[in-house]
């Protein structure tokens, strides 16, 4: 049965509930006082269109070793993460979650429980808008608050961003290597935020995967979470080993160029 998308009146409820009596930095926090208008106004996805293709950035790793990367955009979500988590703890298996900064302030429990157990953390921006529709201060911004939310709250510093969308030009990449983060997209991508049910979304998954790959999933909904016990045998009884994303392709340099995909 299919799943609702996690809605923007209850991502609000949490909202309320996740920040009174949490100190946090000035940016954080000034950041924080907005989500909620934004929210409201729609500027925060709960959800992806297709992904734009023509962005050249890394999309995969090397293809010796039988070595992947899963991946996990738009949480941390509460309800949905935590199952995806049980089930790579279950198997001793490591991923890579790119948060919304937003979602962080959200549901900080959460995140420090994604870092804690040992999982590399991604920058997804923080209100998930399209970055090639900003100006290049917005997109800086939207890097930073969630640069500084996962720095204060989970005392995490990515070394990826991922763009939402794969909406990256490839002039905008000197604003992430200036903070240090390499850019990243996927090889991959089953539509799980589409929710095409369970099967389809493991089948594209199976079908798709290949040494090196670097797998585009989301934390976002049931379906997701459904989809994981499935997707992680079956790549294990195929012998892939699951890597976290810079075990994979190695970290950023502090200069990264647009690497063709």
């Amino acid at each position: 049965m299919s799943e609702s998308p996690v809605s923007r009146g209850k991502f609000l409820r949490s909202l309320g509930k996740s920040i009174p009596g949490f100190v946090l930095g000035a940016g954080v926090a000034s950041a924080a006082r907005v989500v909620a208008g934004k929210l409201a106004s729609g500027s925060v996805a709960t959800s992806a269109p297709p992904p734009e293709k023509h962005t050249p950035f890394l999309s995969s790793g090397p293809g010796d070793g039988n070595r992947i990367a899963i991946t996990f955009d738009d949480g941390p979500t509460p309800g949905v993460t935590e199952i995806i988590l049980d089930e790579l703890k279950k198997r001793e298996l490591h991923a890579t979650f790119f948060m919304i900064g937003a979602r962080v302030v959200a549901a900080p429990d959460l995140a420090r429980r994604v870092a804690a157990e040992g999982h590399e953390i991604g920058n997804h921006t923080f209100n998930h808008l399209k970055l090639t529709t900003l100006s290049d201060q917005q997109v800086g911004e939207e890097i930073q608050k969630t640069q500084d939310a996962l720095g204060e709250i989970a005392q995490y510093q990515p070394s990826w961003l991922r763009p939402p969308y794969g909406a990256f030009r490839a002039s905008q990449a000197a604003i992430a290597q200036g903070k240090n983060l390499g850019v990243v997209l996927w090889s991959v991508d089953p539509r799980d935020w589409s929710q095409p049910g369970a099967t389809r979304i493991v089948d594209t998954v199976l079908s798709q995967t290949k040494s090196g790959a670097i797998i585009l999933c989301h934390d976002l909904h049931r379906q997701t979470a459904q989809s994981i016990p499935r997707i992680l045998d079956g790549l294990l009884e195929r012998g892939f080993n699951f890597v976290a994303l810079s075990t994979l392709v190695g970290r950023p340099e502090r200069k990264q160029t647009a690497v063709a995909a």
